[in-house]
């Protein structure tokens, strides 16, 4: 069974031209989503709001945006922006779990109000012109949320459910509940993809078998951090000598094009500062390079640090996996 493989959205990391640039030099990825847009006004839409995302053409790999709202007005009349702009698919996300959205109802914070979302649902489906899919969680509080609202989705023509099996207020701590994703698929009508802690082939392995029907996986920190990983999912074999050429073929590109759309140097080195964050992982004592990395207080600095990490041998499985862990402890 071939399998599709997703770039989830960060926000400060995963801009159009970090997706540009990841999807040129490292094979495997099939489609990537946008950071989320949200505070549209369905009256006076700004065009600036998806400046990530159009125009259209603009964009190396198939791209979905996502929207962050609770209010079914701003999300029809940004699905109908940007379906005159050639999208045909846009993701709600129902999965943020930061406190400050959530506690306005937004992102996961929607998922306990089972009759808001079928209001929500039965003003939006009729009206937006595109595919819309969801990316949620098990809930917010509880894992018995989703599985409740689960029979309330199936009555959409939903596109697809990402489901990533955590609770909101676990953030990203603690491990995901297995358990309740198998029982949300068993009970779903709609094409779900997995999105949760996949950070090396042998764990995407471990999961494909106990989920044989999923064909569908969104990869996020463990393809910021390793991003091999996409490749090694679909079985693409790299030497040493093509990971060495794709990894520093994109921190060329990656580095010129900051440089040129960021003006202010203090912005270009937090930005590549934020990249190299996760992406030191997929190299031998990655952190122990990262710090140095951490402390430079200039571009130039940072790319003599930089350059000395890039030579480093990379990291195995079991150090990959550790550097992710690290991550989800410390978000």
């Amino acid at each position: 069974m071939s399998i599709r493989i997703s770039l989830a959205p960060f926000q400060g990391i995963t801009s159009r031209d970090y997706r540009n640039a990841y999807a040129r030099h490292f094979p495997g990825l099939d489609c990537a989503y946008t950071p989320f847009v949200s505070g549209v006004h369905p009256e006076k839409l700004n065009p600036v709001k998806f400046r990530d995302m159009i125009p259209k053409k603009n964009n190396v790999i198939e791209t979905v945006p996502q929207l962050l709202s609770n209010e079914p007005a701003q999300i029809i009349a940004a699905a109908k922006f940007l379906k005159q702009e050639g999208y045909s698919h846009i993701n709600w996300n129902m999965g943020c779990p930061f406190s400050r959205l959530a506690n306005k109802k937004r992102g996961c914070g929607i998922l306990p109000y089972k009759d808001e979302i079928r209001e929500m649902l039965d003003l939006i489906m009729p009206e937006i012109p595109v595919k819309l899919s969801i990316k949620t969680r098990l809930g917010y509080k509880s894992h018995e949320e989703l599985p409740e609202l689960i029979h309330i989705f199936n009555e959409y023509p939903i596109h697809e459910l990402i489901i990533h099996p955590r609770i909101g207020t676990q953030l990203y701590r603690g491990d995901v509940n297995l358990d309740g994703f198998e029982g949300v698929l068993a009970e779903s009508k709609i094409p779900v993809s997995y999105n949760g802690d996949i950070y090396h082939a042998r764990r995407y392995r471990q999961l494909q078998q106990r989920f044989p029907g999923i064909n569908s996986w969104m990869i996020g920190r463990g393809a910021l951090i390793n991003p091999f990983l996409a490749a090694q999912m679909k079985g693409i074999v790299l030497s040493e000598k093509e990971k060495r050429t794709q990894i520093m073929a994109f921190y060329e590109e990656l580095l010129q094009i900051t440089q040129q759309r960021i003006h202010k140097p203090a912005g270009q080195l937090g930005f590549m500062k934020a990249v190299w964050y996760y992406m030191s992982g997929v190299f031998t004592h990655g952190m122990q390079y990262f710090d140095k990395i951490k402390v430079c207080r200039n571009m130039e600095e940072f790319s003599k640090a930089a350059e000395i990490l890039l030579s480093q041998p990379f990291a195995g499985e079991q150090e990959i996996e550790e550097h992710f862990r690290y991550k989800l402890k410390h978000k």
